[in-house]
């Protein structure tokens, strides 16, 4: 069994509207929570990050400084006990990779950024976008049984794909396309979830 989890908003804070907040940039405030359409959220993000002179540096002293949530690594440790874990975002590696380490080292599937010679974000590259559900696909014809959990829109495919989805404090729109699914509003309850579907699958006594 396999576990695949959305990072922002479930595990950590969001990181983009953290860095609209540092630097006065109210266009950094909208998330995948707001919008699905990922390459124009991008580009308005981009664009105001240019106009404010911001270079990718910049955005990376502010972005590594974001914490997970309280109790977020006890909780993959405990997961990681029973199965394994993989982090699906359409976060950057860039942005996300200390924190990957507070987490435990988990695995990460992001996007990265193009950077240009002045060090300025001039696009994007997008390992994720789109193919959450093919990464499941990858993992499920490798064999595992695939928990997956998040809470926005652009986790809709993953969670439609995942043989036993759980809805983390979702938008109104994935309680509607995933009817049947656990809703959860917290860690705790997160583990408990979990710890059901494997003592089901008989991985937990």
């Amino acid at each position: 069994m396999l576990a695949a989890i959305d990072l922002e908003g479930v595990l950590a804070p969001e990181i983009w509207p953290y860095l609209g907040d540092h630097f006065s940039i109210p266009e950094l405030h909208l998330t995948t929570r707001d919008s699905d359409d990922f390459d124009g959220l991008m580009k308005t993000r981009v664009d105001a990050m240019n106009r404010a002179g911001l270079t990718l540096a910049d955005l990376q002293a502010v972005a590594h400084l974001v914490q997970p949530y309280l109790g977020a690594p006890e909780f993959l440790k405990r997961v990681r006990q029973y199965c394994q874990v993989m982090i699906i975002s359409d976060t950057f590696h860039e942005f996300a990779t200390p924190l990957m380490e507070r987490l435990g080292g988990v695995n990460l599937f992001a996007n990265r950024f193009v950077v240009d010679e002045r060090g300025h974000i001039s696009g994007w590259e997008l390992r994720i976008r789109g193919r959450k559900s093919m990464v499941v696909q990858g993992m499920k014809q490798a064999g595992f049984k695939i928990i997956g959990m998040g809470d926005s829109l652009n986790d809709l495919t993953l969670l439609q794909t995942a043989d036993y989805p759980i809805l983390y404090r979702p938008v109104q729109r994935l309680r509607e396309e995933v009817p049947n699914a656990p809703v959860v509003e917290g860690l705790d309850e997160a583990l408990a979830a979990f710890l059901a579907i494997f003592k089901r699958n008989g991985s937990f006594a």
